[in-house]
């Protein structure tokens, strides 16, 4: 046999190996979870200037072991925060097949009245962030501080150029009083458009002869519906660089566009 024709056959074979793997059937569904967390202990701060309150959270169904994560903190195996300010956070549990679940406390003290509204605009953009947070101190007393995660406190009670997700803002009084409020940026549409950014990238890279090119069954994803099916699969795998194949590379934009049009809901737009 021809030596280049033995390569070629070895290349397709792999290309259709890979392309099989991403047929496999979906996983565990986290919709079908019971997963929940609750509070098991709760001891409020003894004082507006005191970072002594406490939580604990108890996780049940799901599948253990759990982690537990404190306003979009690293995650922990032990279920109990400690050394908390007064404030709203939010508890999310991580169960053993990644499903989660959420909860909001409020650690609260008796010695002040301060509080914040909170405004907030979605971040609708794909390869950049606008997202934003606007606070507004009310009660407590004198003049107010504010901080957004650790950046430190400053005047400035409106954050711009924010990624969606959960943020954690402190405001402060003028007798260091301190309040923590949980914030989360919603994400907007983004409008990534199917017709004019995704379908050029999957078909200079996955919808090819031997792959899911036409003709290819299941595997077709020049059917939108097929493609439209697996678009949770090709978030994932594209993301995590196990697709394409063959030695084609998608840059970091085309991943993030691919992402995004996935969470706008695979639109045929």
């Amino acid at each position: 046999m021809n030596f280049s024709i033995r390569i070629s056959s070895i290349v397709f074979l792999i290309m259709l190996a890979g392309c099989e793997y991403n047929n496999l059937a979906d996983k565990f569904s986290c919709e079908d979870s019971d997963l929940t967390v609750s509070v098991a202990n709760k001891t409020n701060v003894t004082s507006c200037r005191s970072i002594n309150g406490s939580l604990t959270v108890a996780a049940s169904g799901g599948e253990a072991a759990y982690d537990f994560s404190l306003n979009g903190g690293i995650y922990q195996t032990n279920p109990e925060f400690r050394n908390l300010a007064p404030g709203s956070y939010q508890v999310i549990v991580k169960d053993a097949k990644g499903c989660q679940a959420e909860l909001a406390v409020e650690i609260s003290s008796l010695d002040t009245n301060l509080s914040a509204a909170i405004e907030t605009q979605s971040d609708n953009q794909c390869l950049t962030d606008n997202g934003s947070i606007s606070v507004s101190a009310q009660g407590g007393a004198g003049s107010y501080l504010y901080q957004l995660g650790v950046l430190g406190f400053s005047e400035t009670n409106s954050f711009s150029n924010l990624k969606h997700g959960n943020y954690v803002v402190i405001v402060k009084d003028s007798e260091d009083c301190q309040k923590v409020i949980n914030v989360t940026v919603p994400r907007g549409n983004t409008g990534v458009s199917f017709s004019a950014t995704i379908k050029p990238i999957m078909d200079t890279n996955c919808n090819l002869s031997g792959c899911h090119g036409s003709g290819t069954g299941s595997r077709d994803w020049t059917n939108f519906s097929n493609l439209q099916s697996n678009a949770a699969k090709v978030k994932t795998r594209t993301g995590n660089k196990s697709m394409p194949i063959g030695g084609l590379v998608l840059t970091q934009s085309q991943i993030d566009q691919i992402a995004c049009w996935v969470d706008d809901g695979a639109l045929n737009n």
